[in-house]
């Protein structure tokens, strides 16, 4: 029993968030996006070699798109959905995960419906080259905006403020 009579000692909360904020905050926004990207390529890339259908069903086969394009349209989804929790997560650690959860629902939507109108409805016309064209295009677009909120967000006062209360930057210090 006088393993578990240790002295207890008082913990500060948050001093390990702050220490390594602190020292791996070095990238600039440019870098940051494109980490992320990275990383959300890499995820996505999983996702559409998984989504390649080998015994001749397709995820989307009600109401959809060819089963060639799942691959294609599973990327884009995939892509644009991790993108925004990892850049939510660089702003603001778990909090920001939690705000990139909603915009990842929505980038997710968006990139669906803009498939099946482009793909299913054949929206720009018959032409497979195209509606990829087409369908990429409208992509390239919801990662601009999502680039453009980022940037937006890290020139952001009051990003800057709640990074500060949650100690992921150093402290102000005001001397009189």
């Amino acid at each position: 029993m006088a393993i578990f009579r240790q002295p207890f000692r008082k913990q500060v909360p948050n001093r390990y968030n702050a220490s390594v904020w602190q020292k791996f905050h070095i990238l600039s926004r440019a870098q940051v996006f494109v980490l992320a990207g990275l990383c959300a390529v890499v995820i996505a890339l999983a996702v559409a070699l998984a989504s390649i259908p080998t015994d001749g069903t397709s995820w989307n086969r009600f109401l959809g798109f060819s089963r060639q394009f799942d691959p294609f349209v599973n990327f884009g989804s995939a892509f644009l959905t991790v993108l925004p929790l990892l850049l939510g997560y660089y702003h603001l650690a778990r909090l920001g995960v939690l705000v990139g959860l909603a915009v990842s629902a929505v980038m997710f939507w968006a990139t669906q419906i803009s498939a099946f109108f482009v793909l299913a409805i054949q929206l720009v016309g018959r032409s497979v080259m195209l509606q990829e064209v087409a369908y990429v295009v409208v992509w390239l677009l919801l990662m601009m905006t999502v680039l453009w909120v980022h940037m937006k967000a890290s020139n952001s006062r009051a990003i800057q403020n709640a990074q500060r209360s949650l100690h992921l930057v150093p402290q102000l210090k005001y001397h009189s």
